[in-house]
């Protein structure tokens, strides 16, 4: 009787693994080639994605027109009809789909159909009813916010296909269709031959997406741990990521400064209604960055053990602070696309959101150890936010940098199955070199800058690099120091994972927050007044993770005593009791002179103890995170080179 049961239980499997998954939800794909099929023959951005042109073209009678043509809300209206029937009947065929894998994320096809539809009725009804030019200001922003409300729900849909499945179809279905968003913002920026391409890849990604509804439930993953067709797409999403966005990193911000080729952030406005950037092209980077991150691998307990990370890198609270991000990004890059006065007021996310999550995710990285993957990011974070304008060469190379590092991710998810590079060695390498740095800045070992910027012309020469002005290249002297001291950190906190103890991740989020806080360099009336700013964000964030730092260091100290190394670990414990006494000295003091108005020579003084203290906490530090880098092995971890079975 037991054996007939096993054999029915068996019979019940395999035809389950034989049923397609969803009939109904291949036929709303139907709707979708139909929907790719009308924007072929139109020709128009049938998305409401920012910089769609406008003009009005009679007074009296007031007549205005989108796109060229007053039957564009029409179109939009068609268009996006097909799409809420393609998204409806997938809603109500993928809930086996969402029983199967036990998760809600099929539902995010009944939000999509929700926002589709609203956009199909609002958008043509709402246009009819501007019946002067006092009324386009209050449809504009409308319109552009549904639009970023379908984007987000459409590239969210797109990691369904590509995350359940095992087989290449699911692969291309997912990221097809959420390449087809990224490449019409690019067509409406740069050519319409792009808009005709985008519809041509819904097209194809459609039929993907039909052929995966179709496919039997045998080609659905059985655990939570991602596929390895979803790594390499992962991997394949943050190359593209990044070469779809050199057309917002190229096409706008690229200008001259006094004779000298500078970028100009993303929030730079040429008058009150126009950024110099169109943001249709950081519109694009951000979507496809929504569905790079959104796909972030899930890992199973054999791949964390041969990456030695022990846990997923990008998971929890960091992935939704970066999605938050990404989501006022893109209602932000869709409202500043409005052409009309007061769209300065969203300049603040366009910058903002794609540098957050860049240096989070970097960030998030090196905390794992992989450096590889991590430091370009931060690095191209950094340079992203400097303001009013940066060198050019710092924001290109990091950027290809970030490109190469993600095609090297791409190589090692194809050839082993892993998604990170665990290099405990670089860790050590990078936090030792980085720390050196922050002792070279302070001791004014790159040259000192002119006495108009005392007290802190040691710290920033910005007539460093020759041959540039000083009032070009210094923005991005300014930063350095800062630069320095925030990849310190965010190496550092590879020294704590895996060992119990969370300094390495406080470490990390201090050093995001202050990151965030760039921009504000730049809000001053003279370069002697942002290296001043410079110089208190860089002495802050020294002040708050220098007590993180002891910490780490008792803890390493603990795990080489207990490695059988009790000298070394005395030495590091004796260093970093020192640092704590000079540290609790230099507050005091801070108190007692700055508690009134200090004179010059007090301020001075006062300077020097604090480069005093900061170089030797640094030169102490070093030393212990050399030793406990030897002890504890980490200078001979993460070069083996093992195929993940």
């Amino acid at each position: 009787m037991a054996q007939l049961s096993s054999l029915s239980s068996v019979i019940s499997d395999s035809d389950q693994s034989g049923e397609r998954i969803s009939e109904l939800a291949g036929f709303g794909s139907i709707f979708g080639i139909i929907a790719a099929a009308i924007g072929l023959l139109i020709g128009k951005s049938l998305i409401p994605i920012p910089a769609l042109e406008w003009e009005q073209t009679s007074i009296i009678p007031f007549e205005w027109m989108i796109e060229g043509t007053p039957y564009f809300p029409i179109a939009v209206g068609a268009f996006m009809g097909m799409m809420a029937f393609s998204l409806l009947f997938q809603a109500i065929g993928s809930k086996g789909l969402g029983s199967f894998l036990g998760s809600g994320s099929v539902n995010v096809f009944r939000v999509g159909f929700i926002i589709a539809i609203a956009t199909a009725v609002i958008v043509p009804t709402q246009y009819y009813a501007v019946l002067s030019a006092s009324l386009i200001p209050n449809f504009l922003p409308v319109m552009y916010f549904l639009g970023a409300l379908f984007v987000i729900a459409w590239q969210i849909g797109a990691i369904i296909y590509t995350d359940s499945s095992k087989t290449w179809i699911g692969f291309l279905a997912g990221l097809l269709n959420a390449l087809f968003i990224p490449v019409l913002a690019l067509g409406q920026a740069i050519s319409p031959l792009l808009i005709y391409a985008a519809y041509g890849i819904l097209l194809v990604g459609q039929l993907m997406s039909l052929k995966f509804w179709w496919a039997p439930f045998s080609t659905i993953r059985e655990f939570a741990r991602s596929t390895s067709k979803a790594k390499i797409a992962f991997g394949v999403s943050g190359v593209l990521t990044f070469v779809l966005g050199l057309a917002a990193v190229f096409l706008g911000p690229v200008g001259t400064e006094a004779g000298i080729t500078v970028w100009r952030p993303w929030s730079t406005l040429v008058n009150e209604s126009t950024y110099q950037t169109n943001p249709a092209l950081v519109f694009g980077f951000l979507s496809f960055m929504l569905f790079w991150i959104m796909l972030a691998p899930r890992l199973g307990a054999r791949e964390l053990k041969a990456t030695a990370i022990g846990e997923d890198i990008v998971k929890g609270g960091n992935k939704y602070f970066m999605m938050f991000l990404l989501f006022f990004g893109l209602i932000a890059a869709g409202q500043a696309g409005a052409f009309i006065e007061g769209v300065g007021a969203w300049s603040f996310f366009l910058v903002m959101a794609p540098a957050g999550v860049m240096f989070l995710m970097g960030a998030s990285y090196a905390a794992k150890t992989d450096i590889v993957t991590g430091i370009p990011l931060v690095l191209t974070s950094v340079f992203l936010m400097v303001h009013p304008f940066n060198l050019l060469p710092l924001i290109i190379v990091p950027w290809l940098l970030v490109i190469i590092t993600q095609g090297l991710l791409t190589i090692e998810s194809w050839k082993r199955g892993l998604t990170g590079f665990s290099q405990a060695a670089l860790t050590v390498v990078v936090s030792l070199t980085t720390s050196v740095a922050v002792v070279v800045f302070m001791l004014g070992g790159f040259g000192s800058g002119p006495l108009a910027l005392w007290p802190t012309n040691r710290w920033f020469n910005i007539t460093m690099i020759p041959g540039i002005p000083a009032a070009v290249q210094g923005p991005a002297i300014i930063v350095l120091p800062l630069l320095a001291l925030l990849i310190r950190n965010v190496s550092l906190a590879g020294y704590s994972y895996g060992r119990g103890y969370t300094t390495g991740g406080v470490l990390m989020g201090i050093s995001v927050f202050f990151a965030i806080l760039i921009p504000v360099i730049a809000g001053n009336e003279s370069v002697s007044h942002e290296a001043n700013t410079g110089a208190a964000l860089l002495l802050t964030l020294y002040s708050i993770s220098v007590m993180l730092v002891m910490s780490l260091n008792f803890n390493l100290a603990n795990d080489v005593q207990d490695k059988g190394r009790g000298f070394e670990g005395t030495l590091i414990k004796v260093a970093t009791m020192a640092g704590l006494a000079a540290a609790a000295v230099v507050i005091i003091l801070v108190l007692i002179v700055f508690a009134g108005i200090p004179s010059p020579t007090e301020i001075a003084i006062m300077i020097s103890i604090m480069v005093t203290f900061v170089v030797s906490s640094e030169v102490l530090s070093i030393m212990g995170w050399l030793l406990a880098g030897i002890r504890l092995g980490m200078l001979r971890e993460g070069f083996k080179f093992t195929k993940l079975e």
